[in-house]
């Protein structure tokens, strides 16, 4: 591939040719026969290992544009891709019982906008959720919506936060339901204290979710470690064989 501008006729170079209208070589109006080649889009990675659980692969990597696909899709019980799916899925767009992406879809979510049972994100939906906004059973958040809901704003059944409402709300200024605030005076060991330095609930939820990531972590490792033993990466796009 070259990379300077040349004649498409007889190859000659117009590096440094500035004051000719034609091809200095063939004659050829330079206008008609100027050619540069282009830098190729960068090839997208594709790896799928031998060995399968259930019908799919141990691990699938498949990132970036290939052959005639835009996107990669990777399905696997270790799935890594622009969109993947798997028992541990990592990707733009995820899907897995741990879920670990952009957006991501699972028992246990982790992303810019997370739907998990449990929940971290941006964005997160879910039985436990915190993130900026928040939304589920048990919430944390900036803004956040739950039958027990905590945050800058929140509304729940029982609520606590600046701007808590709701049946039971507990507020730092203004009236306070005393049933509000028996229910986390009962449950401070889980809730925290209620003041914005307490950082007891969201601890509680990091250490779940740095526990989970710490499995899913050496279950990649040793899924990868596997497949480095068994086969050979590609060291272009072409497929594994």
């Amino acid at each position: 591939m070259r990379r300077d501008p040349y004649c498409g006729n007889c190859g000659y170079s117009f590096t440094g040719l500035t004051e000719s209208s034609k091809c200095p070589e063939c004659g050829r109006p330079i206008v008609e026969v100027l050619t540069r080649d282009t830098l190729p889009l960068r090839a997208g990675r594709r790896y799928r290992s031998a060995t399968t659980i259930f019908g799919r692969p141990l691990v699938h990597i498949a990132i970036g544009p290939y052959e005639n696909e835009s996107y990669g899709r990777a399905r696997g019980i270790i799935a890594i891709g622009d969109i993947a799916s798997g028992w541990l899925a990592i990707g733009g767009v995820a899907w897995g019982l741990i879920a670990v992406g952009g957006m991501a879809f699972g028992a246990v979510g982790l992303g810019g906008m997370a739907f998990a049972l449990l929940a971290i994100g941006g964005g997160a939906v879910g039985g436990v959720a915190v993130g900026g906004g928040a939304v589920g059973g048990l919430t944390f958040g900036g803004g956040t919506i739950g039958l027990v809901a905590q945050g800058g704003g929140a509304y729940g059944y029982y609520a606590r936060g600046d701007g808590a409402a709701g049946p039971n709300p507990v507020r730092s200024w203004g009236r306070s339901s005393d049933d509000g605030a028996r229910f986390f005076r009962q449950h401070a060991w889980l809730f925290g204290n209620g003041r914005l330095t307490d950082p007891t609930f969201p601890l509680w939820v990091a250490l779940c979710a740095a526990t989970i990531a710490a499995v899913a972590a050496t279950i990649v490792w040793l899924a990868v470690v596997q497949a480095r033993q068994r086969a050979t990466w590609p060291t272009d796009s072409s497929p594994q064989k």
